[in-house]
């Protein structure tokens, strides 16, 4: 069962309250292709479904990872794999983006 409620993760999604944590998830979203509002509109679709398991660390708060489908562009049939992971801070009203790449198998 993931740590965070998806609901709270949309509704932070839709509002663009992401942040990325470090260089590494900046770069891999701009290797994409991909722009704040594309990110946004993963989030925002992604189900429990989609969810994989909850990452616990000692000092920090836990991250949900997700392996999801993403189209960035609706008119075309080609679909991204993505592996997402992270948490939400500030009472819920943040997604703290930990990793947003292609799954590395």
């Amino acid at each position: 069962m993931a740590e965070y409620n998806l609901e709270q993760v949309k509704a932070a999604a839709q509002n663009l309250d992401i942040e990325y944590r470090g260089r590494k998830v900046s770069r891999d979203i701009a290797n994409l292709g991909y722009d704040i509002n594309d990110v946004s509109r993963c989030l925002c679709f992604l189900s429990s479904i989609d969810f994989r398991k909850t990452h616990y660390y000692e000092n920090q708060l836990p991250d949900d990872e997700y392996i999801c489908r993403y189209r960035k562009n609706p008119d075309e049939d080609e679909w991204d794999e993505l592996y997402v992971k992270f948490c939400l801070i500030d009472e819920y009203l943040v997604i703290d983006l930990a990793s947003f790449h292609l799954p590395q198998y």
